[in-house]
C-alpha cells in the first residue's frame, strides 16, 4: 500500500488559498446524507490497524498533529481534498446521526473548503481577534482502528486524542474525545475527504474553541 503525500510544497500562500476557494457549492442535501452516514459507521466495531494501514493513514494524522502545532496552516490545509468538510459537532462522545445532523442541529465548527481557508486567513491577518495573542497546541492521538465503510474508495480511521491549548496570559485548556478522519485518493495522492472531531464534553460551555482542533 504505496502512499503520496507529496502536495506540501514550500511557498503555498494565503494567496494561493484564496484562489484555490472561490468557489465551494458541493455541499448539499446528499452530501449531508454521507455525513450522517459516516455517524453509524462510525459506531461499527473497528478493527487495529495493520503495518500498511498504519504507514498510510495513522502516519498521516500524526504529520496532520505535528503540522497543527506548528501553525504550519498552509501545510496543513494541502492534507484535505477538494470537496472536503472539517467538522465538530455540539453533542459529545459518539453522537448518533440525528443529534449530530449538521444540516439540522447547531455545531462548533462546519468548514467546507473554501471556509478552511477563510479561517487560515482569520489566523494569519489577525481579523479573528480571539486569537490575539495565538493559540498554541499539543496533540497526542491513540487507539487507532479502522471501520468498514459501504462507500468504495473510502477508508475510515477513528482515534482518541488528547490536546492542550496555550495562550499567553490564559489558563491551560484540555480536550479528549475521539476523531474519524475519512481517506481518498485524489489525483493519486491520499487526501483527508472529512474529519469530525467529537469533543468529550462538546455541550459544555468552552472558554475559545477558534483555534483549530
Amino acid at each position: 500500500m504505496s502512499v503520496n503525500t507529496d502536495p506540501m510544497q514550500d511557498g503555498f500562500t494565503l494567496e494561493d488559498i484564496l484562489r484555490d476557494t472561490l468557489e465551494s457549492t458541493y455541499i448539499d442535501d446528499a452530501y449531508y446524507a454521507k455525513l450522517r452516514n459516516d455517524m453509524q459507521e462510525w459506531e461499527g466495531c473497528g478493527t487495529v490497524l495493520n503495518n500498511e494501514e498504519r504507514h498510510a493513514y495513522e502516519s498521516l494524522i500524526l504529520h496532520e498533529n505535528w503540522l497543527l502545532d506548528r501553525r504550519a496552516f498552509e501545510k496543513w490545509y494541502q492534507l484535505y481534498s477538494r470537496e472536503c468538510v472539517y467538522w465538530v459537532p455540539a453533542v459529545g462522545d459518539l453522537p448518533d446521526a440525528e443529534r449530530a445532523d449538521p444540516q439540522r442541529q447547531v455545531t462548533i465548527a462546519f468548514d467546507d473548503r473554501r471556509r478552511l481557508g477563510d479561517r487560515i486567513v482569520w489566523l494569519r491577518t489577525g481579523v479573528a481577534y480571539s486569537q490575539l495573542p495565538p493559540s498554541y497546541t499539543s496533540h497526542v492521538s491513540t487507539a487507532f482502528v479502522r471501520l468498514p465503510s459501504e462507500n468504495a474508495g473510502e477508508v475510515k480511521i477513528r482515534s482518541q486524542f488528547l490536546i492542550q491549548e496555550m495562550r499567553a496570559g490564559h489558563e491551560i485548556q484540555t480536550f479528549s474525545g475521539w476523531m474519524g478522519h475519512v481517506f481518498i485518493k485524489e489525483d493519486g495522492v491520499t487526501k483527508i475527504a472529512r474529519k469530525v472531531v467529537c469533543l468529550l464534553d462538546a455541550p459544555r460551555n468552552h472558554h475559545n474553541l477558534t483555534f483549530l482542533l
